[in-house]
């Protein structure tokens, strides 16, 4: 058996599709589902989640979960979904980053293009990726022990009714590929040319 991983966001989306891949890879898989197990949105919740990541031996860590674009001006937001957002989006990875540092081996970022790129109207979503960026860049330079793997889609077809949007399956294989040869940034741009 691979070493066991716990994916965040696994219930839906590409969390689910990465809980697929993973487990047909060999890999035990801790799957999280945030709107009934751990809320992201809560540290106690967090801390639990790493309990039971250390009580199943968790080798890798990948944090998918987020909050997605509202796609509203910054004025727009209220103080809620400001503090959510940064929560489930910046602070939940560094969190659980740092709960389960010396039980790692692997950690797989699944930030976005907007964490390389600034778009309208997307400022919070665009704060907490570039946030989850250089957690993650400065992370690689501090720690030569977890080998840190950042992904940077653009969208993802993980319904149907998604236009515009990459093959879900092509990503998971690249994503698993990219694990599997250690690289530290995969770039995944499906936007036409």
């Amino acid at each position: 058996m691979k070493g066991a991983v716990l994916i965040t966001g696994s219930s839906s989306g590409l969390g689910k599709h990465l809980v697929t891949k993973f487990k047909s890879e060999g890999h035990k898989v801790i799957e999280h589902n945030g709107r009934k197990d751990h809320n992201l949105l809560n540290l106690r919740d967090i801390y639990k989640l790493a309990m039971k990541a250390r009580e199943s031996d968790v080798k890798i860590l990948i944090n998918n979960a987020a909050m997605i674009c509202p796609n509203i001006k910054f004025e727009d937001y209220n103080i809620e979904l400001i503090q959510n957002m940064i929560d489930v989006n910046l602070k939940a990875p560094i969190v659980l980053s740092y709960l389960l540092i010396y039980e790692l081996d692997n950690i797989i970022n699944i930030n976005s293009m907007v964490g390389l790129e600034v778009k309208k109207p997307r400022t919070l979503y665009s704060a907490t990726k570039w946030g989850l960026r250089g957690f993650s860049n400065s992370l690689k330079l501090e720690n030569e022990k977890i080998k840190i793997l950042d992904v940077y889609p653009t969208n993802i077809k993980t319904t149907p009714e998604r236009q515009n949007a990459m093959d879900v399956q092509k990503v998971v294989d690249d994503i698993y590929d990219a694990y599997i040869n250690n690289k530290i940034d995969l770039i995944l741009d499906g936007r036409k040319k």
